[in-house]
């Protein structure tokens, strides 16, 4: 997936996954878990939704189930996928970050999760201090009328110049970098305003700066783009006045050490 020295998957500080529908069906059903992945289904009437749900789910206990027995640590080496708890909506029903549980102690990983169409996307940290943002999107859905209530005036103005990947990359970045940094408020695009600057990516949250520890552009279909992020926890305040605090720069495209990757 990469050229840039990077193994596939996987950065200096995070871990990408990704499935399609197909293929996340195959697994399940070999699990013998469907029961087990399909609890809380019913809250959906839309079974399209209750399909992501259940796929959703059984991505991250698949794949943290992976990790844990590559690593071999004697505390996993009888760990079944069958003892894998997912959470991803709190007490209220609201959607929350995924956390994942293994015997009622929650392991010190963070996740971010994303599908659109037939794909799925799966960000893991194994570093508790950081915490990841991935957001899949179709870029041949974009349309001129969409711009003006997602993006900045400067973002379209720099869009003008470019097609429809243009607007699906910066889409895609907006909801990676949301889901990296907000604490429960509302998604409202335009707070979040991502331009390319020279050879640099700019990242502004309600106009502070947002420095990247990692990012990850590629497409893994024709129309269908991987934006994924990496910020460090509790890097932003949550105040009225004041919901991010960011001190760090830009991210640079030729600095080694945070590596965007673009295809």
């Amino acid at each position: 997936m990469s050229d840039y020295g990077i193994r596939e998957g996987m950065t200096s500080h995070f871990e990408i996954h990704t499935a399609t529908k197909a293929q996340l069906r195959t697994e399940l059903l070999s699990s013998g878990l469907g029961e087990k992945f399909a609890n809380d289904t019913e809250k959906f009437l839309d079974p399209a939704r209750k399909e992501s749900w259940e796929l959703s789910r059984f991505l991250i206990a698949s794949r943290v189930f992976g990790l844990l027995k590559t690593d071999c640590s004697q505390d996993f080496m009888s760990l079944e996928l069958s003892e894998i708890e997912v959470l991803t909506r709190n007490h209220q029903g609201r959607g929350i970050p995924p956390a994942v549980f293994i015997e009622n102690q929650q392991i010190p990983w963070t996740f971010s999760l994303s599908h659109a169409g037939d794909n799925y996307a799966l960000a893991i940290c194994r570093q508790p201090q950081f915490r990841p943002g991935v957001d899949l999107v179709n870029t041949s859905t974009f349309t001129l009328a969409a711009l003006q209530m997602w993006f900045t005036p400067e973002e379209r103005e720099y869009l003008a110049n470019h097609d429809e990947r243009a607007a699906g990359t910066l889409w895609a970045l907006k909801e990676a970098v949301y889901k990296s940094v907000n604490h429960g408020e509302p998604f409202r695009p335009r707070q979040i305003e991502i331009l390319p600057e020279g050879r640099k990516l700019i990242c502004r949250v309600r106009g502070i700066q947002v420095h990247f520890d990692e990012a990850v552009i590629r497409f893994i279909e024709k129309d269908c783009l991987l934006a994924a992020i990496l910020t460090k926890q509790n890097s932003f305040s949550n105040s009225d006045e004041d919901y991010f605090d960011n001190k760090t720069s830009s991210h640079s495209l030729n600095d080694a050490s945070h590596e965007l990757i673009m295809h």
